[in-house]
This record gives structure tokens, C-alpha cells and sequence, in this order.
């Protein structure tokens, strides 16, 4: 199944997937099923968690070659020096029209290594500030992080902006309730686990203006490729 360019000129196409460290339901690493699941999406940006094999040297588990020759996306690295794709398993990957103005990381609390990473984009109608995050499991360092993304946004400045990752928040708003004043949640649908989906973990958050519709990404190769479906959203003004 091949997804279809975006709507409009003005259209953005934003996947999040966590990849699961490309480890699929039969229990092998696979990277090739996760570059395939990208591939039928087609995005301008994908926002990817648990990149890399999460214990120490922590190996990418993606090839940049392999992304850029399957799915057409350049695979970001904002942890470049520490000899591993991504920071703290997150990372982006863009496709060859949008432009990438900036790129930072942040730590965030938890039981666990967390980050985000921290995107501004140059794309045809304007700039966008982008946050790709994979949330704790624990509700406390959960809240934690959120207002601590809640500031990072606000100091941004940035008059548009996205968070999306995998946000480990089962309820609808729950600990997410910083990041919605003013802002929604864009419902995409139920993500977790795709043996049996049962939870909606896998969210995007838009700025004031921002508006779109969102989707679960159910094809073949995602219902095998990770225990997480990924979520697809096709952005644009309100």
C-alpha cells in the first residue's frame, strides 16, 4: 500500500513510528520492514523513537543508505560525535524538499534515559518548529516532561509548531494537559500493541492554527515490523 502525495501544496505529511529497535512481533531485527512501512507512507517528515539498540554502545539500527536509497528520507543524527543515530532513540527524517534550518536535543526526567529532539523547518509556506519525544512510562516524570516541553515550545517563540512521538499517555488528555492550552490533540487512533490495539499512544499535538487530520498506518508489514503502529497526520492551516 503506497500513500499518496499530501493534499495540497500547503499540505504537511508527519509520521510518527516507534521502531522498536527494528525488532518486529517474530522477534527478529529487521530494519528492512521498518524502511518499507516508511516507504508506503510517503512522508515529508517522520518522527522515529527507539532507534538505536538502547544499551551501550547503542548502535543505530537504521542505515542512512538504506533509508535514503528505499524511502527517500535523510536520516538525521543530533547526537553526531557519540557514534549512534539519534538522541536517546529519537531522531528525524526528512525528505528532500524540506528544509532543515536547526537541530538540538534535550534530556528529560525519568527512570531511564528520554529526550527529544528539537526540529525548526523550512518548508514552502513557512517555518515549523518541530519536537519529537518519546515520553516516560511513569505518570510522575511523565508530567515532568511535558511542562518541561511546555517551556521549550513557549521559549521557542515559534507561531506554529508540532510534538508528536510516542507519548505513553493511555488517557485522552491526562498528563498531556500543559501542551493543550490554546493547542489539540490531533486524534489518530489506537497505535498500541498491533498484535491488539488497544491504546492510543502515538499522538500529535498542533499549535493554534494548525489543523489536519491524523490515521493509523495498518498494512501488512506495519502489523509485524514493531509492536507499535505508526501514525500518519497530513497537517495544514485551520
Amino acid at each position: 500500500m503506497i500513500a499518496s502525495p499530501p493534499d495540497s501544496p500547503r499540505a504537511l505529511r508527519l509520521a510518527s513510528y516507534n521502531i522498536r529497535k527494528a525488532v518486529g512481533l517474530d522477534r527478529r531485527r529487521d530494519p528492512a520492514r521498518i524502511v518499507e512501512v516508511l516507504a508506503e507512507i510517503a512522508p515529508d517528515v517522520a518522527v522515529l523513537q527507539e532507534v538505536d539498540t538502547r544499551v551501550p554502545p547503542r548502535r543505530a539500527v537504521l542505515s542512512p543508505a538504506s533509508m535514503e536509497a528505499h524511502a527517500g528520507l535523510r536520516l538525521l543524527d543530533p547526537s553526531v560525535g557519540i557514534g549512534r543515530t539519534g538522541f536517546h532513540g529519537n531522531t528525524l527524517a526528512l525528505a528532500p524538499h524540506v528544509a532543515l534550518l536547526d537541530l538540538d536535543a534535550i534530556d528529560l526526567p525519568g527512570l531511564e534515559p528520554r529526550g527529544a529532539v528539537l526540529a525548526r523547518l523550512g518548508l514552502p509556506d513557512g517555518e515549523l518548529f518541530l519536537v519529537g519525544c518519546h515520553l516516560p512510562l511513569v505518570a510522575t516524570f511523565r508530567r515532568v516532561a511535558v511542562e518541561r516541553l511546555a517551556e521549550v515550545v513557549r521559549a521557542a517563540g515559534a507561531t506554529r509548531w508540532v510534538i508528536a512521538g510516542d507519548l505513553n499517555e493511555p488517557r485522552e488528555v491526562g498528563t498531556l494537559a500543559p501542551f493543550v492550552e490554546g493547542a489539540r490533540i490531533l486524534p489518530a487512533g489506537l497505535s498500541f500493541h498491533t498484535r491488539m490495539p488497544r491504546f492510543a499512544l502515538d499522538r500529535f499535538i498542533l499549535s493554534p492554527g494548525l489543523g489536519g487530520r491524523a490515521h493509523v498506518h495498518d498494512s501488512d508489514a506495519s502489523r509485524i515490523a514493531s509492536d507499535h503502529f505508526p501514525v500518519v497526520a497530513t497537517l495544514g492551516p485551520e
